[in-house]
């Protein structure tokens, strides 16, 4: 039965809400939020000429849902939590999994406090300062306020160990409070010129280490006066950097958007008490035909989902929703809050200076993307499939002398990498060291996860190993009947020389041998080391958990007491490991069963 769009918008309130509409499979393809529910959804159907995208959605849609809210702020956070949750086809996604960083000051939890980087929930009891766009943006701050108050920045580990002044107060990057080399009045002037620059103030810091400056030069101290000439030198310096006057103590976002080739960029540029704080990129995923100020209302609606909201954000394109976007943000800001497309003075000047570091950005983007896609037309030319591939999964075992043995899987398509489908495997029950067993298994339990979450089947299965492994990955699937995977074996030459690999393509058993600098050869070196690196860091991870475990864990009938007991008996692991099993059956509490058990496992 075909949904009827028009019958469900007539049963909609007049209110606000979001609406959900899903495929014939039951999965949700887009989300969207309405002031007026019944209005919104019946333009969907009013058989009047919409763009592409909107006609292809609609021709998708076999039924729809519906929730009310009492706001439109309410509905702004709804719509973004759904988002969020199932990822639509038809909507545009942030692609941002990063919590923002900040510099926290232990202002309450140290006598002489200290300034580091901090990301993530605010669980300290000092002061936050930020959110900063990027973490390169924090550390540049965090190296000018080193050089100009000499606060410390080091952990309270190193602070309170130290019996003499590190390297850094003789570079004159820190006053050494934790050798006693600074009164403590004179720290908290110090923290309190931080504040005040942190906080955009940075002209009134100026004006009272001037003062500061006279008066020592009064009382004749000209080395200390001299000190704070150069720390006002310093501040000079960077204020000149600034395009944003420093008079202005207001908080601003900065958004500018482009596109080239179907690629997207949003570029933000953060102003918290009139200092520039940095500059970052975004690149969402957005639908064919979607339009530039489509593309920057989604992203602020999901932007500012789990962030602070400043008072005005300054835009370089107009966006059709600006009312109700300056309502639901108000409402979630719970203070006034401007959209404005049109600044003048320093506003335009910062948002000029945006948008070039956007389009420098985006050229960039689009010239690594069009590269990427230049070299995947290898897989036709060179590697003689019959078309492009869609899908390249690469796996790679690694262990070390067959301890914890973890398989990668990582996978690319024309775009480049598809992270979201990376996965690292723990292979299990298998003699340690043999990489065929391993990459039977590693085989097995991805098609398996292929089934369970409907992936489909990739194109090319890209085995790290050669021929051998590549044959292992062939026998699995032709134990499942799979067919239309190609399979191909990459393996260094004998001297394992970098850009000398070579490519072993089962269906045709051929082996293709690329020339070292040739594109094919770029390119499966890079996916081949990305699977490297992937499986090599979840090897790592497992090797250090176990690190932290007793070689005495998990063996029955050897708890925490008889565990420290053997230990003690024998003087450690290494006379443990030389005892028989009858001198351990000997023991008080060990039994001959216990004493075999142990035995064998430390064997």
């Amino acid at each position: 039965m075909d949904f009827n769009g028009k019958q469900f918008a007539k049963q909609l309130p007049p209110k606000p809400g979001i609406y959900q509409m899903f495929d014939g499979k039951g999965d949700v393809i887009y989300v969207g939020k309405a002031l007026n529910l019944k209005n919104r959804v019946s333009s969907y159907f009013a058989g009047k000429a919409q763009d592409r995208k909107t006609m292809a959605l609609v021709q998708m849609v076999a039924s729809m849902e519906f929730s009310i809210t009492r706001t439109e702020g309410e509905a702004l956070l709804l719509e973004n939590q759904l988002i969020k949750q199932h990822t639509p086809k038809y909507n545009i996604l942030l692609k941002d999994g990063k919590s923002y960083p900040y510099i926290y000051c232990s202002e309450n939890e140290d006598e002489f406090p200290r300034l580091e980087f901090r990301r993530g929930a605010k669980k300290g009891k000092g002061r936050y300062f930020g959110p900063f766009p990027s973490a390169q943006a924090v550390r540049h701050t965090l190296n000018h306020l080193q050089k100009l108050f000499k606060i410390r920045q080091c952990n309270n580990a190193n602070y309170t160990n130290r019996s003499r002044p590190c390297l850094q107060y003789q570079i004159n990057r820190c006053s050494a409070p934790c050798v006693g080399l600074v009164p403590k009045q004179d720290y908290q002037q110090q923290l309190h010129y931080t504040y005040e620059f942190l906080a955009g103030k940075s002209l009134q810091v100026v004006e009272e280490l001037i003062v500061a400056m006279n008066h020592f030069s009064k009382d004749l101290d000209f080395e200390k006066a001299a000190e704070i000439r150069d720390q006002i030198k310093e501040l000079k310096m960077i204020q000149s950097q600034q395009v944003v006057e420093s008079k202005s103590s207001q908080n601003l976002d900065i958004f500018s958007v482009a596109h080239e080739l179907g690629l997207f960029i949003v570029t933000l540029c953060a102003v918290r008490g009139g200092q520039m704080l940095g500059h970052r990129n975004f690149y969402p995923k957005a639908p064919n035909d979607s339009s530039d100020d489509e593309v920057l209302s989604a992203f602020i609606s999901q932007y500012y989902q789990d962030k602070p909201v400043p008072e005005l954000i300054v835009l370089n394109k107009k966006i059709t929703d600006k009312t109700w976007m300056e309502s639901a943000l108000s409402q979630i800001a719970n203070s006034n809050i401007k959209l404005i497309s049109n600044p003048r003075g320093s506003r335009k000047q910062m948002l000029d200076l945006n948008v070039t570091n956007m389009n420098n950005a985006l050229e960039l983007y689009v010239a690594k993307k069009a590269n990427w896609q230049h070299k995947w037309q290898t897989w036709v030319t060179q590697v003689k499939l019959k078309k492009a591939p869609n899908r390249v999964e690469c796996f790679d075992i690694s262990h070390v002398f067959g301890e914890k043995t973890r398989a990668s899987c990582v996978v690319f398509d024309a775009t480049g990498v598809k992270k979201n489908m990376y996965r690292n495997y723990k292979i299990t029950g298998i003699t340690g060291g043999d990489d065929y067993a391993a990459m039977r298994q590693v085989i097995s339990k991805r098609l398996e996860s292929i089934e369970k979450h409907q992936y489909g089947l990739p194109d090319v299965l890209l085995i790290d190993g050669g021929k051998g492994q590549a044959n292992q990955a062939l026998k699995i699937l032709q134990e499942h009947k799979i067919k239309g995977v190609e399979i191909v074996g990459i393996a260094k030459d004998d001297d394992r020389r970098a850009g000398e690999e070579r490519l072993f393509v089962l269906s045709r058993n051929v082996m293709i041998k690329p020339e070292s600098n040739s594109l094919l050869s770029h390119m499966t070196q890079y996916i081949r080391n990305e699977a490297h690196r992937f499986a090599i860091t979840g090897h790592r991870k497992a090797l250090a958990k176990s690190r932290k475990k007793s070689l005495l864990e998990g063996i029955d009938g050897i708890g925490e007491k008889r565990r420290l007991y053997l230990l003690q008996h024998f003087g450690g692991l290494q006379g443990l490991k030389k005892a028989g099993v009858e001198e351990l059956s000997t023991l008080k509490g060990i039994s001959k069963e216990i004493a075999q058990r142990l035995y064998e496992h430390l064997h």
